[in-house]
Parts: structure tokens; C-alpha cells; sequence
């Protein structure tokens, strides 16, 4: 059994884990994800409405992958103007 530590609290929300940690702060339409695990240290934006920790059952490792499931070529940083993603 893992042992998780998570705390949701409006804008900022972390997960702690043995396999790694995510710290992340969540806005309208993105959340910024700063990700420390074995295989990925970084930071991610991410859109909110994906729901991406929660569909990897809160670990950290499986939301690695799904970032790069659902966001192949990474979401640009910023959105050029007048252009939407639509996913």
C-alpha cells in the first residue's frame, strides 16, 4: 500500500508521494504543475478542465505519462494570439 500525502486547497495543491511530488497551482483555464519524480523534474502547464492528477489516480509517475499522452508536442508557452488550443 502507498502511503500518499494531498492537499486541495483552491489555487495551490500538493501531492507528495514515495515515487515523487507535484506542487501545483491552478488557475481558470491552466494549471502550472512542478513535477519532482525519477524519471521528470520540471514544470508543466497543463489546462485545467483535463483533470490529468486525478485521471492518474494521484500518482506521480502515471502523471508524467498522461502529460505526454495528452500534450504529444507540449502546450505552448504562451498561446500565440488569436490562436485557441482545442483539444
Amino acid at each position: 500500500m502507498t502511503h500518499r500525502w494531498i492537499s486541495e486547497r483552491r489555487t495551490f495543491k500538493i501531492l507528495l508521494e514515495p515515487r515523487g511530488g507535484i506542487f501545483a497551482i491552478t488557475m481558470k483555464t491552466y494549471s502550472y504543475l512542478i513535477i519532482v519524480s525519477h524519471a521528470f523534474v520540471g514544470v508543466k502547464r497543463i489546462r485545467t478542465q483535463d483533470r490529468v492528477v486525478a485521471r492518474a489516480g494521484y500518482e506521480t509517475p502515471r502523471v508524467v505519462s498522461l502529460i505526454g499522452e495528452l500534450y504529444p508536442g507540449g502546450v505552448s508557452w504562451p498561446a500565440p494570439k488569436g490562436e485557441r488550443e482545442h483539444r
